[in-house]
């Protein structure tokens, strides 16, 4: 049931675009109420990709990221999204994932819980994967970290993992300009 209604969102939200956007020149983003900003930016000639933080995070102790990533060579969000799965069920056999494909646009939305060999911290992944306007791939990505002690970050994640699919699925990072 609850797999029904998420594919309805993501049905619903496609239909009225079918090019995800890549937020071109956006300095800041928002989600989920959260206002981020630029923190990096990077190309290699497969990917590129912009990464966004809170005001005053650094990457070596993040709790709420943003990313846009580009992939001009690829033209299947579902195949780009089939390499992360594999690449998580390879580093992180035991990790809690969904991923759900909207049909007509071929958008597909998957998100996850992963965590590092040490346990040092828990992260919710969420990605939104879509076709960009020019060709080429986008992915839309964002993610919680807790460190120390899992416990009350998952069970806060248990009620607020559906609004954030549905918030992904409708909506996607916004920009601040």
């Amino acid at each position: 049931m609850r797999r029904a209604a998420l594919a309805l969102v993501l049905a619903v939200a496609a239909t009225s675009a079918y090019a995800l956007d890549a937020l071109p020149g956006a300095r800041e983003v928002t989600f989920d109420g959260k206002r981020l900003v630029l923190a990096d930016s990077g190309r290699t000639p497969a990917e590129h990709w912009r990464e966004f933080l809170p005001a005053g995070e650094t990457f070596a102790r993040w709790t709420v990221l943003a990313s846009i990533r580009e992939y001009p060579g690829h033209a299947d969000p579902k195949a780009l999204a089939g390499e992360l799965v594999r690449a998580l069920k390879r580093s992180t056999p035991d990790a809690p994932m969904a991923l759900l494909e909207h049909p007509k646009s071929g958008d597909v939305i998957v998100d996850f819980i992963t965590w590092p060999p040490d346990r040092a911290f828990v992260e919710f992944n969420l990605f939104r994967y879509g076709k960009r306007d020019g060709g080429g791939v986008v992915a839309q990505q964002y993610a919680l970290r807790a460190y120390g002690d899992p416990g009350d970050f998952l069970r806060r994640l248990k009620s607020e993992r559906p609004k954030l699919v549905d918030a992904m699925a409708k909506a996607g990072l916004e920009a601040r300009r």
